[in-house]
């Protein structure tokens, strides 16, 4: 779901890109996306391309099914952004074999947020 602070977010993820929001005041990177920056409070930011780059900070592997016709078991994986290390984002997982925390990965589907081992 879009709002003002998170359309260009979305419609960035539309086309395949990967953008992060950045605060212009204090340069930090933030998601999700929203209309002030949690560390310095100040309601400037601006879009900037991420890297896609990241390790795994966390997985889990869900057996149910949460929109219809979705595959079942499937893995979630939360990634550690090479961007900023304090921003993590959440993904689907396109590995064959099970993630592991610390693996580096890269975003490898942008509109739903796939991530993939680094070396595949």
């Amino acid at each position: 779901m879009s709002d003002r602070d998170a359309a260009e977010w979305w419609a960035a993820l539309e086309t395949g890109q990967l953008l992060l929001q950045r605060c212009v005041a204090c340069d930090l990177l933030r998601w999700p996306p929203r209309a002030m920056c949690p560390r310095c409070g100040d309601f400037g930011w601006t879009y900037r391309p991420g890297a896609g780059l990241g390790v795994v900070a966390s997985w889990i592997r869900s057996h149910r099914a949460f929109v219809p016709d979705a595959p079942v078991p499937h893995v979630t994986v939360l990634v550690r952004l090479a961007d900023q290390p304090d921003l993590l984002l959440p993904g689907g997982w396109a590995g064959t074999a099970e993630p592991a925390v610390g693996q580096p990965v890269r975003l490898t589907g942008a509109h739903l947020l796939i991530w993939s081992p680094a070396d595949a």
